[in-house]
């Protein structure tokens, strides 16, 4: 009988061969572009993976990814079995696979190998941009991803250093993908040992008076301190929906730099400090005070930017931190809360940024419909077949997973069948399908938490202006920009002209290049012909394949002097490039298909009227469950206690606190859950 472990293995390789047959795709290069998505939404890395798939005798390189403004560059190489009998990572592979890719970093560090491979490649800028920046690079982490089963006997590679560089090694084998999702918690812990780190012992003092609920603590955080946690952990420490839509990138602020390098004993005066959160605290009490030993998984939530800072000045400047403290706010928080609480930390302790609470967190209403639509609407069936399925939208990182967590093979199957794997949906998937349709595909290129933060951004304004614009139509609307997008993906990979480079940036380009053909028309896309029939049309498919084609062409061949491909199409002026220098000949079958504003104004209509009254049903729903717990008020006082309810907001709230006496009307209810969100965004926590 297989054990765990081994049964993950074999149904991640299971996915990972229909993921590949799906889209055409060599197996390993869909195994790399899977395991480096789940080192980016882990935190284990804070930049998008570009595949680099590049091998020759000694030499191999799977991927890459480069912070400029920390100078921290990973490289990726794959040891990958398509054999379900292969399951050891041996000592031999280990050091065979760090060999070959340190090779290549040698190769390109110190010589001009780029030189040596084509242009118009992803080996090419990788191997380009080393060399070019040779002078900033602080830190090259390498990385081998396998999904065999590393063996008890492989030791590990220390980390060393010379006069300008810090190289790490990292192993992520299938049985630590494995312990990250059974734990449900999606990343490793950190755990830090402050006696480990510091010569001298860290005070701090309680913040929390009279209470049970939470602890706070308040204290002087070294710099050297924090530039020493920032080295091991980098942008782990920063609480994940703050780095998503900050980008807290570890860029350097000139202001807080020379201070830190000219005048470091006034950065504690002129520093707002950190807000931060842990999970565990560990003190001793002493005759000097409270002594900070230790902490779990601790997290920034404000203050990413001085900590990249002063990390920056220590790597980049010599400079000396001696002087250097920043005030700290530390709050324990349990991590059963700890989903719901510390997003309100983070909320809260960014408010200088103007940042709604929508751009941020996957609690927001907004993902939450789409997560109901997901799971309720059935999609139609492919021309020929019988069976009905869904789309799964993932609101929250690994509910796919979650959701098959304890289900039987035969449950699983079934679940399977509902929902393909090819047919998931994440939050950052939705922003590149919906951004390339708003012809940002700069911004798509630049990677997807760029995309996601654009997105977000303008979600957040649409909902507030409009929740009922965010219906049925739209859900299925934005399928449908999933389908395009993969056929893009699929028709890309499949092409006897692409050399398996630059993939992601023709996608965005070629969708993007579409919505500008139809504009100029005047006219809209039928996206619910593409939902009807669940696949575009061989007109659509037609015209794709000559845009993604005259697309990858003008890319790869960008003006002069410009090598780096990469960073060009991450550019405004790659689109506008795009759009002056295209030719197309747009086939008449397709614009035949596409319709006009009235059609579209009809369908928005009718789907808007829909919404509403399912937010009446969803509303009052809402106005029972929390009947059902007793909690209307406790809401009323803590609305009234901070003035911050209307006479009619009480009057609403008396007629919830009388269910089931008396019932509120569907507009009621609406209202009623208005005053709750009112509430919920200083602090009420239901």
């Amino acid at each position: 009988m297989k054990n765990k472990i081994e049964q993950f293995r074999e149904d991640f390789l299971q996915n990972i061969f229909a993921e590949a047959e799906a889209n055409e795709n060599f197996f390993e290069s869909v195994f790399v572009e899977y395991f480096a998505k789940e080192l980016e939404e882990s935190g284990e890395i804070d930049d998008e993976v570009q595949l680099s798939h590049w091998s020759q005798r000694g030499i191999k390189v799977d991927g890459y990814s480069y912070n400029e403004d920390d100078g921290i560059l990973n490289l990726f190489i794959s040891v990958f079995s398509e054999n379900f009998d292969e399951k050891s990572l041996t000592q031999t592979e280990v050091n065979q696979a760090f060999n070959r890719v340190k090779n290549f970093f040698v190769q390109a560090f110190e010589k001009n190998y780029y030189a040596e491979l084509e242009e118009a490649t992803s080996v090419y800028d990788l191997a380009y941009s080393i060399r070019q920046n040779k002078n900033n690079i602080s830190k090259v982490k390498y990385y081998l991803l396998s999904n065999k089963i590393l063996s008890d006997r492989v030791e590990a590679i220390k980390a060393y250093e010379n006069d300008q560089i810090v190289f790490s090694f990292h192993i992520w084998d299938i049985s630590r993908l494995f312990r990250m999702d059974i734990s449900n918690q999606k990343k490793e812990d950190i755990q830090i040992v402050f006696d480990e780190i510091s010569p001298e012992p860290l005070y701090c003092l309680p913040a929390h008076l009279n209470t049970d609920e939470y602890q706070s603590y308040l204290l002087v955080m070294p710099g050297a301190i924090l530039a020493s946690l920032y080295g091991r952990y980098e942008a782990r420490l920063l609480e994940q929906n703050v780095r998503t839509f900050l980008q807290a990138r570890g860029k350097v602020n000139k202001g807080l730099r020379y201070t830190i390098i000219n005048q470091p004993e006034k950065f504690f005066a002129y520093n707002n400090g950190l807000t931060t959160t842990a999970e565990a605290i560990e003190t001793e009490q002493t005759e000097k005070g409270l002594r900070l030993k230790s902490l779990k998984n601790m997290q920034i939530v404000n203050g990413g930017q001085t900590t990249a800072s002063i990390y920056s000045a220590l790597r980049k400047d010599r400079a000396n931190l001696d002087n250097i403290f920043v005030q700290m706010k530390l709050t324990i928080v349990d991590p059963q809360e700890a989903q719901d609480l510390v997003p309100k930390i983070s909320e809260y302790a960014n408010t200088q940024n103007k940042v709604n609470a929508a751009d941020f967190f996957s609690t927001h209403p907004f993902h939450i419909r789409m997560e109901d639509f997901s799971r309720r609407i059935f999609a139609p069936a492919f021309d020929g077949e019988h069976r009905q399925m869904k789309w799964f939208y993932e609101r929250a990182r690994g509910q796919y997973q979650d959701a098959q967590a304890h289900k039987t093979k035969a449950e699983r199957n079934r679940f399977q069948l509902e929902y393909p794997k090819t047919q998931v949906i994440t939050k950052t998937d939705l922003s590149k399908y919906e951004n390339v349709w708003e012809e940002i595909p700069h911004i798509v290129a630049r990677g997807a938490q760029y995309s996601f933060v654009e997105y977000a951004r303008d979600i957040g304004k649409r909902w507030e202006k409009s929740d009922t614009n965010f219906n049925e139509l739209y859900f299925k609307t934005a399928v449908a920009k999933a389908i395009i997008f993969k056929t893009v993906e699929k028709i890309i990979s499949n092409s006897y002209w692409y050399d398996g480079g630059y993939r992601a940036q023709t996608v965005a380009y070629t969708v993007a290049y579409i919505d500008y053909i139809v504009k100029k028309e005047n006219k809209y896309f039928d996206f619910m012909a593409v939902w009807n029939k669940q696949a575009v049309s061989d007109a659509t498919e037609a015209l794709l394949k000559l845009v993604s084609k005259a697309v990858y062409d003008e890319m790869t061949n960008p003006p002069s002097g410009i090598a780096n491909i990469s960073q060009w199409a991450k550019k405004e002026g790659c689109w506008q490039s795009i759009q002056s220098n295209l030719s197309i000949e747009v086939p008449d079958l397709f614009l035949e298909e596409l319709i006009g504003e009235d059609n579209l104004k009809e369908e928005k209509k009718n789907a808007k009227k829909i919404q509403r009254i399912d937010n009446g049903i969803e509303a009052q729903k809402r106005v029972f469950e929390i009947a059902k717990i007793n909690k209307w008020e406790y809401i009323k006082n803590f609305g009234i206690k901070n003035n911050e309810l209307t006479a009619k907001d009480i009057s609403l709230l008396d007629i919830a606190i009388a269910i089931p006496q008396k019932i509120p009307t569907e507009r009621q209810s609406i209202a009623i859950m208005e005053a709750v969100f009112k509430l919920e965004n200083i602090g009420l926590l239901l």
